[in-house]
């Protein structure tokens, strides 16, 4: 590879309603590349405002490239976009409506060079309290400075010391959508799973982190991230989209499970979460009927479908519901 060649792709996935968001995205990592090599592949995923009317002035066929597919989700999207990296080593994702707001990409790759797997940064999202690196419940889910070894003092680079892949399974949001970089040189068949609507985030994560040896990351906050378009997001008790939602999770789950090679301790944990995932789409099927709401009962037979031991376990599913809300209101009076 020459001293010109790309050393990071960015791959934007692009589907927004909103004009004016891809422009400042792409222009925001032109911008802060400071002289480094970088290709950016934006994956226009069948969006209402087609990529060149945003940003076709800024497409050369080199630095910037726009890639057309049908409608397929982001995940299709992003995998798309790594059919197409080519011969850069590196990699990293920015969604369409977002903006580094640090040195990440020189981060990243100063990282990388040093030959880890992995570079994680820090990001907050809009209202949510505190950073990603903190969100967790327990310190145990959290990374915390003091506990890794620093090999960067000026550039906050820190190795990450223990058992990274533990951490993704028990808290996978610890790493943000986009604030990951990563060596697909050494990973090239890493993909995300097209066929969940949310959620593939978490088992590229996972299938990425099973590989991954050596890991560096730093507290730097590199992004303010957006709220994107996935409607899943926002699905309440009160609409179709939360049965999506957990009949998602659920698939999720079993994927997991089937797919990941986990120790007892962290099947167990997956295994909890399935079946909090179970009672949450039951809830939200004795919710619509109780309320008269419109009910796809076809997601209702195919989540049954595919998870036969959940649809076995309605009655005591059931049980446990009516006992919380019980308990639920004895805590109210």
């Amino acid at each position: 590879m020459s001293n010109t060649d790309p050393k990071i792709a960015v791959i934007v996935p692009y589907f927004q309603r909103e004009a004016g968001l891809l422009r400042q995205c792409v222009q925001s990592v032109l911008d802060t590349r400071d002289g480094l090599s970088v290709r950016v592949l934006v994956v226009d995923d069948g969006s209402p405002h087609r990529a060149e009317e945003e940003i076709g002035d800024l497409q050369d066929g080199e630095t910037v490239t726009i890639i057309h597919q049908e409608n397929a989700g982001p995940a299709a999207a992003r995998n798309t976009g790594l059919d197409h990296v080519g011969d850069t080593p590196y990699v990293t994702f920015l969604d369409s409506d977002d903006q580094w707001t640090g040195p990440f990409l020189q981060d990243a790759v100063r990282a990388l060079e040093q030959g880890y797997d992995l570079f994680v940064g820090d990001s907050q999202r809009g209202p949510v309290p505190g950073t990603r690196f903190h969100w967790g419940h327990v310190p145990a889910d959290n990374i915390r400075c003091d506990e890794h070894r620093q090999v960067d003092a000026d550039h906050e680079l820190y190795e990450f010391v223990g058992d990274f892949f533990d951490l993704v399974v028990r808290r996978s949001n610890v790493i943000g959508p986009n604030t990951l970089a990563y060596r697909v040189d050494r990973f090239p068949d890493v993909r995300f799973p097209a066929n969940l609507i949310q959620g593939e985030d978490r088992l590229f994560k996972l299938r990425l982190g099973a590989r991954l040896q050596r890991v560096a990351f730093s507290p730097r906050v590199y992004a303010d991230e957006g709220e994107g378009v996935n409607i899943f997001d926002k699905s309440g008790w009160d609409t179709e989209g939360y049965l999506g939602l957990t009949a998602n999770y659920v698939a999720l789950a079993h994927m997991i499970l089937a797919e990941i090679p986990l120790n007892v301790r962290q099947k167990a944990f997956v295994r909890r979460q399935l079946g909090k995932s179970r009672r949450g789409f039951l809830a939200g099927v004795l919710h619509q009927v109780r309320h008269r709401k419109p009910l796809d009962w076809s997601v209702v037979a195919k989540t049954f479908r595919s998870d036969p031991v959940g649809a076995l376990l309605v009655g005591p599913n059931l049980l446990r519901l009516m006992a919380e809300r019980l308990n639920n209101r004895g805590d109210r009076l």
